[in-house]
């Protein structure tokens, strides 16, 4: 928690004070071991002339599960930011978005199966005192196997899926790859 830092309003939003709480949790539930996580964040900000639309904060909730070989895991995020969209400060963008992540891995041997995906949006505005009304999305499906082939090398194939959108319209980074690799520990 920080409070007022005595920061003079100006025409640039300036954090003005902020306070978090998070807390997980850890339990057995018959043969599978559950961790739940939540958090909240809200920060307060000075500024004169249009007053934000909300000001930076957010919330968060997550839960995993693990059963012998089986990991289970979900979360979800909602919040508004405010960053300068120039690096200098004088173009303030507000962006409200959440995001939904979910993954599954399974190990069986030498073997690892992982699958996720991931669900995001945002509404941004360049217009201070004015909400977004465009959205921004990003959506992945990623897949991937691992096998142990000796101690300290791991062989990877995989697959991923993107489809995204800024300003309502399809990005440059849309597409899907597969890919083989290796990951080597000394």
């Amino acid at each position: 928690m920080s409070t007022d830092n005595g920061a003079a309003a100006t025409s640039t939003a300036k954090n003005d004070g902020h306070v978090a709480f998070g807390a997980t949790y850890v339990t057995d539930l018959g043969d599978s071991a559950v961790t739940l996580g939540a958090g909240w964040s809200q920060s307060e900000y000075a500024k004169t002339g249009t007053a934000l639309t909300a000001d930076d904060g957010g919330m968060h909730i997550g839960v995993s599960a693990v059963t012998g070989d089986l990991t289970v895991a979900v979360g979800f995020a909602d919040g508004d930011s405010i960053a300068s969209a120039t690096g200098t400060g004088t173009n303030d963008i507000q962006v409200d978005g959440e995001v939904v992540k979910a993954g599954v891995k399974y190990v069986s041997g030498d073997l690892t199966f992982n699958v996720g995906v991931t669900a995001g949006s945002a509404k941004d505005s360049a217009t201070m005192g004015t909400a977004g009304t465009t959205e921004d999305s990003y959506d992945s499906t990623s897949a991937s196997v691992s096998y142990a082939v000796a101690s300290g090398v791991t062989a990877i194939l995989g697959y991923t899926d993107v489809d995204s959108s800024n300003e309502g319209s399809n990005d440059d980074t849309d597409g899907s790859a597969w890919y083989i690799g290796a990951n080597m520990s000394f």
